[in-house]
């Protein structure tokens, strides 16, 4: 048991030492796009950018100039820079601080090769921001590497406000699931069900208020 832990932790922290590269390879940046919407929370810009086919979600840092570059209406490019992608709009770039719509981010991912057809592990954590639709947990999230997230052992998960994620809020740990396929890609149970992770954050730092 000991030694599968260990392999299953192993390969977790290498997951995202090529992500970024294997990102590019399957051809992350795209189109321009379009800032469909823009909301502050807690520090961060929680940003959709629509290429007229499908949106894709990211967060960026709440600084002067992230606020300028994904400006409502705004058009730019979302490319590669950076562990989870850098918005630019002109001269201008934020790079990004956590990923959202983690199903098209895994789709632009090679599938991990692991043992378990759903690896699972156990996430501790505590409420940092409570707000009327989302709730952002911080703490040790295992198995986010596989997803190319670099901030897995100090990271911020977003969760729903919702009847379904109250008892793992509630609680400060749970069990952490990562789905290969279909709508899920990470949740955390509890004996109500599936809490289903929306996206994962880096803790802001001063340069990021700042920039």
């Amino acid at each position: 048991m000991i030694r599968a832990y260990l392999a299953l932790a192993a390969l977790v922290l290498c997951a995202g030492c090529g992500a970024a590269k294997n990102v590019v390879e399957r051809g992350f940046s795209g189109p321009e796009r379009t800032v469909a919407s823009v909301m502050a929370i807690d520090g961060y810009l929680d940003t959709r950018l629509d290429d007229g086919k499908a949106a894709v979600r990211t967060f960026l840092p709440a600084n002067p100039t992230c606020r300028e570059v994904a400006k409502l209406g705004a058009t730019v490019h979302f490319k590669t820079a950076g562990p989870y992608g850098t918005l630019y709009r002109g001269e201008q770039s934020c790079a990004a601080a956590g990923i959202g719509s983690l199903a098209w981010w895994r789709s632009k991912l090679p599938r991990p090769n692991t043992s378990s057809p759903v690896p699972s592990a156990m996430a501790s954590y505590r409420t940092v921001y409570e707000g009327e639709l989302v709730v952002f947990l911080r703490g040790d999230f295992p198995l986010t590497g596989l997803l190319g997230f670099t901030a897995m052992g100090d990271g911020i998960a977003v969760v729903p406000n919702s009847a379904l994620c109250r008892r793992p809020i509630d609680r400060g740990s749970s069990t952490i699931e990562y789905f290969y396929g279909g709508r899920n890609v990470l949740t955390l149970s509890s004996s109500d069900g599936r809490c289903e992770i929306e996206a994962l954050l880096r803790p802001l730092t001063e340069s990021d208020v700042g920039a």
